[in-house]
C-alpha cells in the first residue's frame, strides 16, 4: 500500500503545483487598453497628444508595479473621425485584440457608436473629449463614463457663468456655424445667461455656413450692432483661426467685448506669436490650463508630454492620465479587475486631479470636470496666447442638473 501512496502523492502535488502555475500567470496577465482616436487628418493633434498622456500613465503606473500586479498594454486605433471606422476598429480591439476596456473619441459621432457597441458587449468605454451630452444623457447606458467636460459648459453654461461673473452686458450679439452645436450652443447660453442676468438679451443671432472662412459681413454688423458683446457659438478650430485673424484687423476687439470659449486651452492658438492677430482681451473659459496649475506633478506630467511628442499637452491628454489611474484606484478598491465592480467602484467615486478631487456623477457617469476663465493675453512664461491669470473655476454648476436630465430623459 506504501508503493501507491508515493505516486498518488505526487500527482496530487503536480496538479496543485500547475494550477498555481496557471493562477500565477493568469494575475500576470496584461490588462489590454483599446484606444479609439483621430491619429491621422484635421484632428490629429488632439489624437497625439492624448495617446501621449495616455502612454506617460501606462509608463508610470506599470514602473509602480501595474494594477493588482497586472500590467497595462495599450492598443492604438485610428478612426479617422468616421462612426463605421470607429466601430469597426472598437469590435476588433474587443473581439481580436480581447482589450479589457476602451478610451477616447473626439468625434461625438464616432464616440456614440463606440457607446453603443460597448453596451452591448458590456465592456467600460471611457470618453476623453468628445463632448455630445446625447452620449450620457438620453442614451446613457451603465458601461459609458466621460472624464472630460461636456458641452454644456464647454459652449454653454460655463461662458454664460463667466460672463455674468464679469461684464454683465445686457445687449449681446452672437454668431455661430448654421448647424446642431452652434443651435444648442446658443440655447444653452441664453438659458443660463438670461437666469443670471434677466435684463440681457440677444439682440441678433446670425448663423455662417459651415466651413465659412471669409467673415467680413458679419464683423461688419456685429461692429455696427450697437451690442457690448458679441459671443461666438461653435465657431473653432481653422473657422475661429479665420474670424479671429479678421476681426482683429478690422480692431473689433477694441471697439466691444468679445466671448470667444475655450482660446484658454492650448490647441488652436498655439501656434500664435506676439505681434500676431490673436482674441485681444477676449473673455474665455479653458478645460486645462497647465500653465496656471501649481501641482507638481501636473509640471511633470507636461515635460514628459514635451519630450514625448514635441508639443504642449491638450486636455484630451490630461483626461486620458486620468482615467488610466481612475480605474487602478477603482479596481484597487474592490481588489479585482472586474468590469461590473470596478463600474459600482466609480459611481460617486471622487477622482484625484491636478487641482484636486473630482466627484463622478453616479446618476450619469458624468465627471464634473471644471472649467476656467479669465481674458485672453500673452504672457512671458509661454508665446502664445493664454489665461495668464485665471479669475475662476467653475464646477458643478456649469453642467446641467440631474432633475434636468431626468426630464431630458422622460423619467419623473
Amino acid at each position: 500500500m506504501k508503493t501507491k501512496v508515493v505516486p498518488c502523492l505526487a500527482v496530487a502535488f503536480f496538479l496543485v503545483f500547475a494550477l498555481g502555475l496557471q493562477a500565477s500567470a493568469q494575475d500576470k496577465k496584461p490588462i489590454i487598453i483599446g484606444f479609439i482616436h483621430s491619429m491621422s487628418g484635421a484632428m490629429s493633434m488632439y489624437g497625439i497628444s492624448s495617446e501621449a498622456g495616455a502612454k506617460i500613465a501606462v509608463e508610470e503606473i506599470n514602473a509602480a508595479g501595474g494594477i493588482l500586479g497586472r500590467p497595462l498594454k495599450m492598443i492604438t486605433r485610428d478612426d479617422k473621425l468616421n462612426p463605421e471606422v470607429g466601430l469597426r476598429e472598437a469590435k476588433d480591439l474587443l473581439l481580436s485584440e480581447k482589450a479589457d476596456f476602451l478610451t477616447g473619441t473626439i468625434s461625438s459621432a464616432v464616440a456614440m457608436a463606440v457607446s453603443n457597441y460597448a453596451k452591448r458587449e458590456k465592456k467600460l468605454f471611457f470618453i476623453s473629449i468628445a463632448q455630445s451630452t446625447a452620449i450620457t444623457e438620453e442614451n446613457f447606458h451603465r458601461y459609458v463614463f466621460r472624464i472630460d467636460t461636456n458641452n454644456v459648459p464647454y459652449f454653454g453654461y460655463g461662458p454664460a457663468l463667466a460672463l455674468a461673473k464679469t461684464h454683465k452686458d445686457k445687449k449681446i450679439i452672437s454668431l455661430g456655424f448654421d448647424y446642431e452645436c452652434g443651435k444648442n450652443a446658443l440655447a444653452m447660453f441664453k438659458e443660463k445667461y438670461f437666469e443670471l442676468v434677466p435684463d440681457a438679451k440677444v439682440i441678433d443671432e446670425m448663423w455662417a455656413p459651415l466651413n465659412t472662412t471669409d467673415f467680413t459681413p458679419y464683423i461688419t454688423k456685429i461692429a455696427n450692432s450697437g451690442a457690448e458683446a458679441f459671443y461666438l457659438a461653435c465657431i473653432y478650430g481653422g473657422g475661429e483661426l479665420a474670424f479671429t485673424k479678421q476681426a482683429y484687423a478690422f480692431g473689433l476687439y477694441d471697439k466691444m467685448h468679445a466671448l470667444q470659449a475655450c482660446v484658454g486651452d492650448v490647441e488652436t492658438f498655439h501656434k500664435v506669436r506676439p505681434g500676431e492677430p490673436y482674441p485681444k482681451g477676449a473673455l474665455t473659459t479653458c478645460r486645462y490650463p497647465f500653465y496656471a496649475l501649481a501641482d507638481p506633478r501636473n509640471k511633470a506630467f507636461v515635460e514628459k508630454h514635451n519630450k514625448m511628442v514635441g508639443f504642449y499637452p491638450s486636455y484630451g491628454a490630461m483626461n486620458e492620465y486620468l482615467i488610466r489611474y481612475a480605474v487602478k484606484a477603482a479596481a484597487e478598491k474592490v481588489g479585482a479587475f472586474d468590469t461590473e465592480k470596478i463600474i459600482t467602484a466609480l459611481e460617486g467615486m471622487s477622482i484625484d486631479t491636478f487641482f484636486g478631487k473630482v466627484p463622478i456623477r453616479a446618476y450619469d457617469h458624468q465627471a464634473m470636470m471644471p472649467t476656467w476663465y479669465g481674458f485672453v493675453d500673452f504672457s512671458k512664461e509661454y508665446p502664445f496666447p493664454h489665461i495668464p491669470k485665471p479669475l475662476g473655476m467653475l464646477g458643478e454648476e456649469s453642467y446641467h442638473t440631474i432633475d434636468q436630465i431626468k426630464k431630458i430623459r422622460g423619467e419623473k
